[in-house]
């Protein structure tokens, strides 16, 4: 099963909002990752995408990485956001486009070594949302990973 597949009928499964946003990830590859959601069950009453919806989804990429990283490596963990900080520049008036580049190669092996010795790790993923190929919304989650109780 490919990457895409396997989060999205997760995220289908165990996160309803995901579900209700008719959200997708597109694409998982060595650069990253795209997610992508129509504008219309996350249009406001403005006629834009709904702030909460860009941040849900661009929470949603960054755990989406985090997740593909650790299967990568052949490890699963517990995956919980820990901090997170946006900044809205610009409204998105059409499909929500969500992309989630992979932190350099030594942040992830950090990241990894850090979970195999000590059974948690956290590690930052910087997510943009793009509107007409601008950036409309820059996201820096921090995520936190733990080994799951037997």
């Amino acid at each position: 099963m490919s990457y895409p597949q396997e989060i999205n009928d997760y995220l289908t499964r165990h996160v309803p909002l995901f579900r209700a946003m008719q959200a997708r990830l597109d694409r998982c590859d060595d650069t990253g990752l795209r997610m992508t959601a129509p504008l219309e069950p996350n249009i406001n009453d403005k006629g834009i995408a709904f702030g909460g919806s860009l941040a849900a989804i661009a929470s949603l990429a960054g755990w989406a990485l985090t997740r593909v990283t650790l299967r990568e490596h052949h490890e699963t963990a517990e995956i919980v956001i820990t901090e997170s900080t946006l900044k809205f520049i610009r409204p998105v008036r059409g499909e929500i486009v969500t992309e989630c580049a992979r932190p350099d190669p030594a942040a992830t092996a950090r990241f990894i070594d850090s979970f195999r010795q000590r059974g948690k790790a956290r590690w930052t993923v910087e997510v943009v949302i793009l509107a007409d190929g601008e950036t409309a919304m820059t996201f820096s989650g921090q995520y936190g990973v733990f080994r799951r109780p037997p």
